[in-house]
């Protein structure tokens, strides 16, 4: 009796110590679906996930996760059709006791997975460029398996890739991913491809009578001294001329436009020009096209001797040595060219209004718009500050 009594007291104060804890556990649990047949698939459960209703000691509750948990629903032995799976429920800690699940079921549907052959229908979204035509696509692998549930394979109507030629002029060759639709054009979704993506070649070519050309700019006179014609450039750059294939086939691959005069010109000269087209030929959906020349300025280097003087030395004499430097000038030529001796001036910062001696960096000043100063030589002068106290 003493011995019982003891064993009740023991179990109450350990109870108050560490009660335990009855309740829902807050995070749901994904159902593992077990012993689904191969030749089946599952479609479109009630419920991914469920939650359990679990015993333990308070102090546990809190250090609890999913991953001590694991939720089944067996499909061993059914075939096709809608069911509805008791659910288990089991925990890897020995000191949880799970005493409900919520909910208790899920409903499935199974149906028997298939396989079908498609052949890739190609749909051309645009139309190739005028003066061309487009041949007959081909695919790939031309046939494609879809594979999945038998009622959404049913609702296939055909597996289609969609192209967009986008102005090409050459053969169009591109890597697409196959789209299933049914009867309605609706994309089907959540069916298996393989493959997933074919190679679609779609030639384009020319037609008798259209001929592709680079535009040739023809330019005449120099500009201004001391300038240079840095680029040149058409819009378009190439142009498709028609007419008859004979007289295409005289122009060679190029056509040229009419001359442009640059003479003493000292900026850029963008002008609209007409081609120089023999008789029976024309320009496709243009007549003329946009020159763009660019004229900049020559760049060169020159080299300047000047005097260094000194910026603030407090009124007291001094002395600079060396007096003189070469400085290192580059840019355009014709201002190079138009400097005076007021321009780039050299400049020493007396580091102290004391008399002494001491080494200073030299600093240009003046310096014109677009002329850089490479270096000047050398990069520090000494100066010499007198005493001129009595």
């Amino acid at each position: 009796m003493a011995l019982f009594f003891a064993i009740v007291v023991w179990i109450v104060a350990t109870n108050e110590e560490n009660p335990f804890r009855e309740g829902l556990f807050p995070d749901a649990i994904p159902i593992t679906f077990e012993n689904r047949s191969p030749e089946l698939t599952l479609l479109d459960p009630s419920r991914l996930a469920a939650r359990v209703r679990i015993r333990t000691e308070a102090n546990r509750w809190d250090s609890l996760n999913n991953s001590n948990f694991k939720i089944t629903a067996d499909l061993g032995g059914l075939g096709e059709g809608d069911y509805t799976v008791a659910l288990n429920a089991t925990s890897n800690d020995s000191s949880v006791r799970i005493i409900g699940i919520d909910p208790q079921s899920v409903q499935v549907r199974l149906e028997k997975f298939s396989s079908v052959p498609f052949v890739v229908r190609v749909r051309v979204l645009d139309e190739a460029p005028l003066g061309y035509e487009m041949r007959s696509a081909q695919v790939t692998p031309p046939t494609v398996t879809v594979s999945g549930p038998q009622s959404e394979l049913e609702q296939v109507n055909d597996a289609a890739v969609d192209v967009a030629l986008r102005g090409a002029k050459t053969t169009v060759d591109r890597q697409v991913s196959v789209v299933l639709h049914d009867a309605q054009g609706n994309q089907i979704q959540n069916l298996k491809v393989d493959p997933a993506t074919v190679q679609v070649h779609i030639p384009i070519e020319q037609r008798v009578g259209y001929k592709d050309a680079a535009v040739k700019a023809v330019i005449t006179g120099n500009p201004a001294s001391g300038y240079w014609v840095s680029d040149i450039s058409v819009e378009p750059a190439t142009v498709t001329l028609v007419g008859a294939p004979a007289e295409l086939d005289k122009l060679g691959g190029f056509v040229e436009t009419e001359s442009l005069d640059v003479t003493g010109e000292q900026e850029g000269v963008v002008k609209r020009v007409r081609l120089k087209l023999p008789e029976g030929v024309s320009v496709l959906n243009a007549t003329d096209v946009m020159l763009r020349v660019a004229i900049e300025p020559v760049l060169s280097g020159m080299t300047v001797q000047r005097e260094v003087s000194v910026s603030d030395s407090c009124n007291l004499p001094a002395q600079v040595s060396p007096s003189t430097v070469q400085v290192i000038l580059s840019g355009p030529l014709p201002i190079l060219q138009a400097l005076t001796r007021q321009d780039v001036q050299i400049v020493l910062d007396a580091p102290q209004c004391e008399p002494g001696t001491y080494q200073s960096q030299l600093r240009a000043v003046n310096v014109p718009d677009k002329i850089k100063v490479e270096s000047i030589v050398p990069e520090t002068a000494e100066v010499v500050i007198k005493d001129v106290s009595p």
